[in-house]
């Protein structure tokens, strides 16, 4: 349960030169020893504050909506009635890793001068069923071929079958945005990551070398919900797109972040993290190194290992995702690397700081006596300890639960926006009209829940605080305190 925070009273401290003063400094001390011991004869409690509760953090491990590890599964033609295994997402949010994340790859390689087919459609709409079933969400990418042999080409289809495949999945994506964390853009080359292309010119130089490429991003840009955001391989290409179409290349700042832009939903990925001292061509230097680390403050990083060397100690691991604000990495890949942080004992570090990891430290009570009809007010002190912020929009809510019958609450929604709880300390003012509440003893909730109606009452895609004795795991609620409503 939450603890009571006290404070004792710091000591008085008396200075005098020895020899002058010395009588009156005997006299003094003579005086503060009479009063200590009247002070240890009285059995008068230690002051407190009654209104200030602090709360007990806790490095337990457990699952957490939108952040952490993710599995990624390959889909392709192979199998058209194979899709996500029923409750798979739910047993992977109880294993080690506690996995609530998925990257499905789609390979289009038999449709790269045809129209996906339905069955190909039927079995990505199961998926996202699937996934709101085990309370589970999904990173996205389509793409054509998986091996950049040159007997593998062509790598990619033609700009025109890719325009009008992302025609055909564009309906799914809006109709299942409740489960999507957000959408790699894809299509263009080998695993759809912009290099290895037939279509679109591998080592593209002047703007309308370009300018197929940004037509496929601002596709996918209509093709996602406004509220999503679409993931490019490389802060280069970012800045390149943002440099063309006169937005400027700079990083977001606060005011701009989480708008319905193109420059706002654009996001990164780097499936080369910490793999060589570029992480394979990642980064072309220190431009756009200071680009992301400042763009990825609003936007989702994630991604991949690919080869271990000497920059993939666990140390080096974590500096960088403090930097690039990780939210997201591949449990599977690549395994030595993984390897190396499980034996450093650095790997549950990564897992339980990747995304966002809210710690509640204390709450000042500013409504003493709350009273039906009035007000219930007060501070509260959180930190935020991930390596990330929020990104998808979160709702938040104060809920009072009757204490005496769990089925009447009230729910408070509160107008702070919980994305803005960027890596540190924050005070958050908490603030309810009490009305239409009779009198009675409540237990005081926060309440952090998926804002869309489809999964905001399922405990699954709730947040959980890492403090001890706060979580109801059948509600999604974590305890604040409990008061007597009058």
């Amino acid at each position: 349960m939450p603890v009571w925070e006290h404070t004792a009273p710091a000591p008085a401290l008396f200075l005098f030169p020895m020899k002058k003063h010395l009588p009156i400094l005997l006299g003094v001390l003579g005086l503060a020893a009479v009063t200590l011991t009247a002070c240890k004869d009285d059995n008068k409690p230690e002051p407190i504050d009654k209104n200030v509760i602090t709360f007990t953090e806790t490095d337990e491990l457990f699952p957490n909506p939108e952040k952490g590890w993710l599995i990624q599964t390959y889909y392709t033609s192979a199998d058209l009635d194979a899709h996500m295994t029923r409750n798979a997402a739910n047993i992977s949010r109880q294993g080690p890793e506690h996995v609530t994340l998925y990257l499905h790859s789609y390979y289009l390689t038999d449709y790269m001068e045809c129209d996906i087919p339905q069955a190909f459609l039927d079995r990505l709409e199961a998926n996202m069923n699937t996934l709101r079933e085990g309370g589970a969400k999904v990173v996205l990418r389509f793409s054509y071929k998986s091996n950049e042999s040159p007997s593998n080409a062509p790598w990619d289809a033609t700009p025109e079958w890719v325009h009008r495949h992302i025609d055909q999945i564009a309906p799914y994506l809006h109709k299942h945005a409740d489960v999507i964390l957000c959408v790699q853009c894809g299509f263009i080359g080998v695993w759809g990551e912009w290099y290895y292309t037939s279509h679109f010119k591998m080592n593209p130089n002047k703007d309308s070398d370009f300018e197929p490429r940004w037509e496929v991003l601002e596709h996918m840009l209509q093709a996602v919900p406004e509220d999503r955001q679409v993931a490019l391989r490389t802060p280069a290409y970012k800045m390149r797109y943002l440099q063309m179409r006169g937005l400027g290349a700079t990083p977001l700042t606060a005011a701009e972040a989480y708008q319905p832009t193109n420059k706002a939903r654009i996001c990164g990925h780097n499936d080369c993290f910490v793999s060589s001292s570029n992480d394979v061509g990642t980064y072309n230097g220190k431009d756009d190194r200071l680009f992301w680390q400042e763009d990825s403050k609003y936007t989702f990083m994630g991604g991949e290992t690919c080869q271990k060397c000497q920059y993939s100690n666990g140390e080096n691991a974590i500096g960088q995702m403090e930097l690039y604000h990780w939210t997201y990495l591949n449990r599977d890949y690549e395994p030595k690397t993984l390897k190396l942080w499980r034996q450093e004992g650095t790997f549950s570090e990564i897992q339980r700081r990747l995304g966002y990891l809210f710690v509640l430290e204390k709450m000042k009570l500013k409504t003493e006596q709350p009273k039906a009809g009035g007000k219930w007010e007060a501070d509260l002190t959180l930190h935020n300890r991930g390596f990330a912020a929020l990104v998808n929009k979160r709702a938040f809510e104060i809920i009072f639960v009757n204490a005496a019958d769990a089925e009447d609450k009230y729910v408070f929604p509160q107008t702070e926006d919980p994305r803005t709880w960027q890596p540190g300390e924050h005070t958050v003012a908490l603030s309810c009209t009490l009305n239409d509440m009779p009198a009675g003893e409540y237990k005081v909730y926060m309440n952090l829940p998926d804002p869309y109606a489809s999964l905001h009452d399922n405990p699954l895609y709730s947040i959980r605080l890492s403090n001890t004795d706060v979580w109801d795991e059948a509600t999604g609620y974590n305890l604040l305190t409990t008061v007597k409503v009058e």
